[in-house]
């Protein structure tokens, strides 16, 4: 799993480190910076509000970089379920 943190380049590392200080990640979570949003803007989720950066959005890719799963959330409230999430890691044999 990766977990995507998306800022403006001179300031996306400091704000991951405090982002994830307090945070005990899975050891299979990995943290990935997106600095200038260069991922963000690639898949269309940049959330160009005040105090925003990207809409909360979950991804299901496989090892040919096709995405078997998306879930774009133009509000916090609208995030991705784990169940539907599963469902397609169990549709790709995993």
């Amino acid at each position: 799993m990766i977990f995507i943190y998306p800022g403006p380049s001179e300031q996306v590392k400091q704000r991951t480190e405090e982002f994830t200080a307090n945070e005990e990640m899975p050891s299979n979570v990995r943290v990935l910076i997106d600095p200038a949003y260069a991922f963000t803007l690639a898949y269309g989720v940049r959330w160009d509000a005040p105090h925003e950066t990207s809409y909360p959005s979950t991804f299901v890719i496989d090892t040919t970089s096709t995405v078997r799963y998306a879930q774009i959330s133009r509000a916090h409230d609208a995030r991705a379920l784990a169940s539907d999430v599963l469902t397609a890691l169990a549709a790709m044999g995993h």
